[in-house]
């Protein structure tokens, strides 16, 4: 998937199925440190290429998370090879590569200790023309971790991964 080889995630929109699924294997990397982030960029310009997964070294884990649509969030555990290429849908046109602590900021949360790790909604309200009612929708978006005084988030920003250096206050946090 995505033009990453034996790449095959999950998909979740709720919560406490992510939670069930994946909550002891978050709870495990607390106290470990965040080694690393992997991203993919465009070789040429350095862009940073969104849409496919970021990877987060933690400990001796390799956590994949990934946003492919509006409302869903997937976390792999050690299943892409960073030594393979990038081949997106056979585009001879881009030139993909992995990249090490390539986004901004990295310097205040690599090395450090995971203290505690959130699993990240986000709501939305709408009117409903119909009856005029304000009805809220709950996503699922992204993970949030605390290191020392710092914090950072991967987050689904509408079909492409994102990062945060501070908690918003319109998302909902759940510790796991």
């Amino acid at each position: 998937m995505l033009g990453i080889k034996d790449y095959n995630p999950k998909f979740y929109t709720d919560k406490n199925e992510f939670i069930k699924e994946h909550g002891a294997t978050l709870k495990s990397l607390i106290g470990s440190n965040l080694r690393e982030v992997w991203t993919v960029h465009e070789a040429s310009d350095g862009e940073f290429w969104a849409d496919c997964p970021v990877i987060l070294l933690i400990g001796e884990k390799q956590l994949e998370f990934c946003s492919f649509k509006d409302d869903e969030i997937a976390v792999t555990w050690d299943e892409i090879d960073l030594k393979e290429t990038v081949d997106w849908y056979g585009d001879q046109e881009l030139n993909l590569e992995w990249r090490k602590n390539a986004i901004e900021n990295t310097a205040l949360f690599i090395g450090r200790q995971i203290e505690k790790i959130e699993v990240i909604e986000m709501t939305q309200e709408a009117i409903d023309a119909k009856d005029n009612l304000i009805h809220s929708n709950v996503w699922l978006s992204g993970l949030g971790f605390s290191v020392r005084e710092c914090y950072v988030s991967i987050f689904n920003t509408f079909d492409e991964t994102g990062f945060s250096f501070s908690k918003k206050e319109n998302l909902i946090y759940t510790k796991v």
